[in-house]
């Protein structure tokens, strides 16, 4: 692939986008490249005492690999209510400016050899009036790497998010598996082989659950984890 820049969606919310996320740029930084993270918009951030944002994902990603953008540029949009961006931005006011977003990006990208920009939710949560999430990857000319989950329904979903995707000009990069719920049912087996016979859009990773809180934090073990279950070759052409 001759992507430099790779934008994050998943099937569904609570896919476990932000942890495929670091594995990327973990992956991308033992073959000795620089890769940067962006997370635009994030919903769900809570105000502390101080008045400080308690940043989730962005904070999770630099905290684990390192990242040295302040977190004010990785995730220049944040709404304290669980909700998509847009039902966010009319429940407590404001709106999300796409060209502030896409001028840090490319603040950002300037100074890395490869991009992670990782979504909120899926393509279609609505992102402002008008637009989705999935419209970012389109405005900044990025790659989609689509994260799914290992059990019963993938098939489906991820069929579903492909074929949106091509039917609106957005290239796929790859299909990530990331068993982030622990599934154990009969599918779990056989998904990637039958999914595989439905599309020809490449897997580029196949990701075990972690067990522990702790196994999330273990950058050790996080780099081995990126080695193993990342086709960083397949990414890098």
């Amino acid at each position: 692939m001759q992507n430099k820049t790779f934008f994050i969606t998943g099937i569904d919310t609570n896919i476990g986008k932000t942890f495929v996320s670091l594995l990327l740029i973990l992956a991308f930084r033992q073959k000795g490249l620089n890769a940067g993270y962006m997370k635009p918009v994030e919903t769900g951030v809570k105000i502390n005492k101080d008045g400080s944002k308690n940043y989730i994902d962005g904070h999770y990603l630099k905290e684990i690999s390192g990242l040295e953008a302040d977190i004010e540029t990785v995730t220049p949009y944040t709404f304290q209510s669980p909700l998509s961006p847009y039902a966010a931005s009319k429940f407590e006011g404001g709106t999300v400016c796409l060209k502030e977003i896409i001028y840090k990006f490319y603040d950002l990208k300037g100074t890395y050899d490869y991009m992670i920009v990782e979504g909120a939710g899926g393509m279609l949560v609505p992102l402002k009036q008008g637009h989705f999430m999935i419209d970012i990857a389109k405005y900044i000319d990025a790659a989609v790497i689509l994260v799914t989950k290992a059990g019963l329904g993938m098939i489906n979903h991820t069929l579903l998010n492909i074929e949106y995707a091509k039917s609106h000009g957005i290239k796929i990069a790859g299909i990530i598996i990331n068993n982030a719920l622990n599934e154990t049912d009969e599918s779990v087996l056989s998904n990637k082989k039958i999914l595989s016979a439905y599309t020809d859009i490449p897997f580029l990773g196949d990701i075990p659950y972690l067990q522990t809180e702790k196994d999330l934090k273990d950058r050790d073990l996080l780099e081995g984890l990126a080695l193993k279950y990342i086709d960083i070759e397949n990414i890098l052409g």
